[in-house]
């Protein structure tokens, strides 16, 4: 069939669209593509689990809720913890209360021999015992006289140079008289002793002038349970 010239430069496209098929040219490629060109989207690599991870993660939560609680600093308010050395045994060491009251009086001292009646250790307002008596502490402290307008029966006393307490649970018949006279301050520590010896030691105890005594003392003053007069001895010989 004899093609008309016309036809010829049709042909000849379609030969080199064929003949290009197996390997098209980019140009051709465009030629051929009829949408509008796409770009497809890059995928980004799937992270690889790492063995483990999840448990050791989980394992340090746990571990973060079961942290002990900070330990708060302690207050500078806080109060100090207080002496319990001493007190109501022998001993000594620090007082567990506020200070007694101190007063100035003359001191004597007095013992069964030389008390009313005498050769008895009978006391006029028993508190703590039922005759005179005691060894210095503060649970047990020794009896001492005076007048009860200037010391109330029960006073408690300390009295430093002895290192021993005292409480008011007699009458001294001297004290009395020289406090109901002109108000002056005497009170008379019983030493003990039935023999005629304890004289001696009641008058190397007693001091000269007025001097302190400490006035409701808190336990814990330091305590010498020697006894004051003993077997002939005195505390101070």
């Amino acid at each position: 069939m004899r093609l008309t010239s016309a036809l010829y430069p049709v042909l000849l496209a379609c030969l080199v669209v064929v003949a290009g098929c197996g390997n098209p040219s980019a140009d051709q490629a465009a030629l051929v593509s009829t949408g509008p060109a796409t770009t497809e989207p890059a995928h980004e690599p799937a992270a690889m689990p790492v063995p483990g991870a999840p448990s050791v993660l989980q394992a340090a939560v746990d571990a973060s809720r079961h942290l002990p609680k900070p330990t708060p600093a302690p207050s500078s308010n806080a109060a100090a913890p207080r002496s319990r050395s001493g007190g109501g045994g022998g001993g000594g060491g620090g007082a567990t209360g506020p200070a007694g009251r101190t007063a100035n009086t003359e001191v004597t001292f007095y013992g069964a021999y030389d008390n009313d009646p005498p050769g008895s250790a009978a006391i006029a307002y028993p508190v703590k015992h039922s005759e005179a008596g005691g060894t210095g502490t503060y649970a047990d402290p020794i009896t001492f006289a005076a007048d009860p307008d200037y010391m109330a029966v029960g006073t408690l006393v300390y009295y430093a140079p002895l290192r021993k307490y005292f409480v008011m649970e007699d009458l001294c018949a001297p004290c009395q008289d020289e406090y109901q006279a002109n108000r002056h301050p005497h009170i008379d520590f019983y030493t003990g002793g039935f023999d005629s010896g304890v004289t001696a030691c009641q008058a190397s105890l007693t001091p000269s002038g007025l001097v302190a005594v400490e006035i409701s003392p808190p336990p814990g003053r330091a305590v010498d349970t020697t006894p004051l007069y003993s077997n002939g001895r005195c505390i101070s010989g």
